[in-house]
């Protein structure tokens, strides 16, 4: 920061982070540090939450993080009144006409061993709210409308300047960090210099907001996501279960071959956009009125870093996809996660600032993974003239939302371990260091719930035998290195657990169903798994001997960036 910052500003508002834009990423970044009890500030231009649905698929991963933040219930309550929960994604020449393809008949169909959360259709201007309410409830900041006139960082911090949209006037603030979610057209981005990179622009698109009485043509069906492709006009419905209203994205229109055919967006009119909504009904009888037009350009591009030193990318401004897939507005929330806890461990100084580079690391892969599969989804779906260059092979689906992290956040203990997929089977990971923790059923507190449900605010060790060896480690390295480790005795299937008296974050859970913990762990009776807060596998031990205290003491030491000069001491060798 120049000198003539600090001059004319003396007393600036101070927050430990600072977040430019508040839409759903920025409200996700803001809610998940309060969750860490990490205050931030939200600068966001427009006057309030979002206006129009735009996300409108939450994936798995992502309706798991909101779980963890408590607003689970809340959402599916408020997503159930609009869409139908197990709504399919198809295809048709025209929604009264004939269809094409049946790509997904149910968005929640065979994922029950995966999850205990459920894949939902919910409007982003619902959702919103909803995290902006539990955001506040833990003590984050908000100032609208106003834009960021300036911004700069120095050793330590950033410093930024907001000047309301109406009257001008100014305020300034001072954070330890700031986090850039301020669209794909980010000014923050474009001043730090980071380039964007993916494919050509596909096209020219709209999305047009409407109203009309679309329940004779659908006929009853459970629809989710209606792709549509005919002479006219070639896009995706989303429609409410009533079928009275939604909208309807539009890629192409006319004759591909025409110059103008990608173009949708130019010289577009509401008498346009109105027979554009019949062209794809099967309609043209049928009246239709026009609530907004969205111009947008249809692109896949990533950032070439997420990071610029104290300064970080997330949801738009660090990728750009088309809504093909539905991974937009998810990998910006899960952006949002990743990056929180890692900010609060070291504003509370259990780590250090290397552990932050983990984010661009782990997320930056994650976001060209996404924008490849969004890129296959929209040729093979929307636009086949493009053609297959560039297409990489299709993803299920699952093994996108959970994906495989490689960073100094992750310990490896051998080539197995790391064998150098990104891609894997969330059914097969076997808590794979790097990988989703998997969710195995449990009983908590007597009432039903998931190993998913133990993640969240600290590390978390998992072990289902020789409890008081491991808690032995776990309470050593909380002295060392000042962190909270939770430690978990997962009683096996058909056991009753041993309820007793503990210390805080200490518990014995029953796990009385089919799939026993150390199975789908990957472990030994003796071994123990290290998550981290986002519900990741850090590192695991598969079998207790000797040395694993210490080698847990490295795992954290390296993961967390500071150093810790005396290890544990060692265990005593246990047969198993």
């Amino acid at each position: 920061m120049s000198n003539s910052d600090n001059k004319n500003n003396k007393n600036p508002a101070e927050y430990p982070v600072l977040i430019i834009g508040g839409s759903l990423v920025g409200l996700s970044v803001s809610m998940f540090l309060a969750m860490h009890g990490i205050k931030s500030l939200i600068i966001e231009k427009h006057r309030g939450t979002a206006i129009h649905p735009r996300a409108g698929y939450f994936q798995l991963r992502t309706i798991e993080m909101l779980r963890q933040a408590g607003i689970e219930e809340k959402v599916i309550k408020a997503a159930h009144a609009l869409y139908d929960p197990n709504g399919g994604l198809n295809a048709v020449e025209t929604l009264a006409g004939r269809e094409i393809a049946n790509y997904i008949p149910d968005i929640n169909q065979g994922i029950q061993d995966l999850t205990p959360v459920r894949r939902l259709f919910m409007p982003q201007q619902v959702l919103e709210p909803i995290i902006k309410e539990r955001a506040e409830e833990l003590g984050s900041a908000f100032l609208y409308s106003h834009i960021v006139s300036h911004f700069s960082q120095d050793e330590q911090g950033v410093y930024l300047e907001a000047e309301h949209i109406d009257d001008q006037s100014k305020k300034s603030f001072r954070g330890k960090y700031l986090v850039a979610c301020d669209g794909c057209r980010s000014p923050v981005r474009n001043k730090l210099g980071i380039n964007m990179e993916g494919y050509p622009v596909m096209s020219q698109s709209i999305t047009v907001y409407f109203r009309a009485d679309c329940s004779k043509a659908l006929r009853g069906r459970n629809l989710g996501v209606i792709y549509v492709n005919n002479e006219n006009v070639r896009g995706f419905f989303r429609l409410e279960k009533t079928g009275l209203g939604g909208f309807l994205v539009i890629f192409t229109v006319g004759d591909i071959n025409d110059p103008d055919a990608r173009n949708a967006a130019g010289n577009v009119t509401n008498e346009k956009a109105a027979q554009y909504v019949r062209d794809a009904v099967g309609d043209q009888s049928l009246d239709v009125q026009v609530e907004d037009i969205h111009k947008w350009e249809a692109v896949c591009h990533a950032a070439e870093r997420f990071q610029e030193e104290k300064i970080f990318l997330a949801g738009d401004s660090a990728h750009v996809t088309t809504p093909t897939g539905g991974y937009g507005g998810n990998t910006g929330v899960q952006d949002a996660h990743n990056l929180a806890w890692k900010l609060a461990m070291v504003l509370k100084g259990s780590a250090g600032e290397k552990l932050l580079q983990s984010y661009n690391d782990e997320r930056q892969p994650a976001a060209l993974q996404m924008i490849q599969q969004g890129y296959q989804r929209y040729v093979t779906r929307s636009d086949p003239d493009l053609g297959m260059e560039g297409v990489k092979k299709q993803i299920p689906d699952v093994h996108v939302e959970f994906n495989r992290y490689r960073s100094d956040a992750v310990v490896f203990e051998n080539d197995y371990e790391d064998d150098g997929k990104q891609d894997i089977d969330p059914r097969k990971s076997f808590a794979l260091p790097g990988t989703r923790a998997p969710h195995v059923e449990l009983f908590i507190n007597n009432k039903p719930g998931s190993t998913i449900d133990l993640y969240g605010q600290n590390f978390v060790l998992l072990t289902s035998s020789y409890g008081e060896d491991w808690e032995k480690v776990v309470n050593k390295l909380e002295t060392e290195l000042d962190i909270e480790i939770d430690f978990k005795v997962i009683s096996p299937p058909g056991s009753k657990a041993e309820y007793v008296e503990l210390p805080i974050h200490r518990e014995k859970i029953s796990s009385p169903f089919s799939l026993p913990f150390s199975e789908a762990y990957g472990i030994s009776p003796t071994g123990a798994v290290l998550v981290r807060p986002d519900g990741y596998v850090a590192w695991k031990e598969k079998s207790l001997d000797s040395k694993s205290g210490v080698l847990m003491k490295e795992a954290l030491n390296r993961i967390l960036g500071k150093k810790i000069e005396e290890a544990p001491e060692q265990l005593e060798k246990v047969e198993s």
